[in-house]
């Protein structure tokens, strides 16, 4: 028996029927590349399917497949006005996840991490998800608010003339008396 030979560790050669589980850190290593892929759109469903005994895809793949399946739920919502600013979460959500991946971070997608792992229900998503958008609109409006006071106190102080400057008047320029013309 040779022991000087390295151990393998469950890589593609060793995955018959005796093949090990990788630890968690060649896990990460080796399938941070995928989880990030299965972010992209319906690979979710495909990657899920195809390397479902990785902890770390599965981890990101069922985050990835809540996020698809949110996306096709809003194409679906025939006011502009309202799909296309939930598509721009959907989006940041699958970047966030997605740069998660590809770093080797097990961190959730906020609201989909918990709702892929089933710790919070459709239903308290939606009312987190709500309960943000209406702490998003009032920080938005109190910006405006401040922006708008700000814009009429500059308008208010170019509009009047300052104290201190006294007004600019012009004089006509006089002649000096003519020397050539007689005196009366």
């Amino acid at each position: 028996m040779n022991t000087d030979q390295p151990k393998d560790i469950g890589g593609p050669a060793s995955a018959g029927a005796g093949a090990t589980a990788l630890s968690p850190e060649h896990d990460i290593e080796e399938n941070k590349d995928i989880a990030a892929f299965s972010y992209l759109w319906v690979m979710s469903v495909f990657v899920y399917f195809l390397k479902k005994d990785s902890p770390f895809i599965r981890f990101h793949s069922k985050q990835a497949m809540i996020l698809f399946g949110l996306s096709v739920v809003i194409w679906l919502i025939p006011i502009s006005i309202i799909a296309r600013p939930l598509e721009l979460v959907i989006l940041a959500g699958m970047v966030i996840g997605f740069l998660n991946a590809a770093q080797g971070k097990k961190k959730d997608v906020p609201i989909v991490g918990p709702l892929s792992r089933r710790e919070i229900t459709l239903r308290q998503a939606w009312h987190e998800v709500t309960c943000y958008a209406i702490l998003i609109y009032k920080r938005i409006r109190k910006f405006f608010r401040r922006a708008e006071k700000i814009a009429k106190h500059v308008e208010e102080e170019h509009a009047a003339p300052h104290p201190t400057v006294p007004p600019v008047t012009t004089t006509p320029p006089t002649n000096p008396p003519d020397s050539s013309s007689p005196r009366i």
